[in-house]
């Protein structure tokens, strides 16, 4: 049986296939399909780079096993997470800003050093809620405390760490998603990055304090693009896998 024809539906269906970050080329014949003749057809695969610009996309990684890799062309792309877009879960601005914090935490805790997150070879070990939450704290402790604060740290983060520090660790009932805790906001950060098919839950359930998640490659390349550099390298000081 013949394979896909490079073609601009098939490419447009390729760039709609890597949006859906829950799929998988193990899942789905045609998105493995159509990946494998990304890597080896020159046209094709600049038609999928065209379309993909068309949607102010960039493709990062491309393989046939993982699929495409996309994040948007810069902040103005529709496709850019900007903090107003972060569901509110009931949640006032500090929260919110806390969160971003939490989600920075994550990747820190995932990749506590350079060499963890360029080295392709290095798989990250399962991570925990508890573990997040510590690295969430140490960073807003240290940002709290800098003075000065680097220069390429946004002030805009301050009522975050702010409210990160004000904040109970945890509270006496299971871990719920809520702002109500350090633990209950890197819950809500670990739920969007599951959503986001950047790291999965791998042991207990969403309740669970003990549950694991696991880094998924999807997160690694990203995170090779990060804005927030700084911001990312002070979280990698507060890890205790250093």
């Amino acid at each position: 049986m013949n394979g896909p024809e490079p073609s601009v539906k098939n490419a447009a269906t390729l760039i709609y296939k890597a949006l859906q970050t829950s799929l998988t080329t193990a899942g789905d014949t045609e998105y493995r399909e159509l990946a494998a003749l990304f890597r080896v057809d020159a046209s094709f695969r600049r038609m999928c780079e065209d379309v993909a610009t068309g949607l102010t996309l960039q493709i990062i990684d491309a393989s046939e096993l993982r699929g495409l890799v996309l994040v948007p062309q810069s902040k103005d792309s529709r496709f850019a997470v900007r903090l107003g877009d972060i569901r509110a879960h009931g949640m006032e601005q500090p929260h919110r800003v806390a969160l971003v914090l939490a989600h920075i935490s994550i990747c820190a805790a995932f990749y506590p050093t350079s060499e963890s997150l360029d080295d392709d070879s290095l798989i990250p070990p399962p991570v925990t809620i508890a573990t997040c939450r510590d690295t969430l704290y140490s960073l807003a402790q240290r940002l709290k405390d800098a003075n000065p604060l680097p220069a390429d740290i946004p002030l805009d983060l301050a009522p975050g760490w702010e409210a990160v520090c004000a904040l109970p660790q945890t509270l006496r009932e299971s871990v719920r998603a809520a702002p109500s805790s350090g633990a209950g906001i890197v819950k809500i950060a670990l739920n969007q990055m599951v959503e986001g098919g950047l790291v999965r839950l791998d042991r207990g359930t969403e309740d669970d304090p003990q549950a694991s998640y696991t880094a998924t490659h999807r997160l690694r390349v990203q995170l090779r693009e990060i804005a927030l550099r700084r911001l990312f390298e002070m979280a990698q000081l507060c890890t205790a896998r250093r």
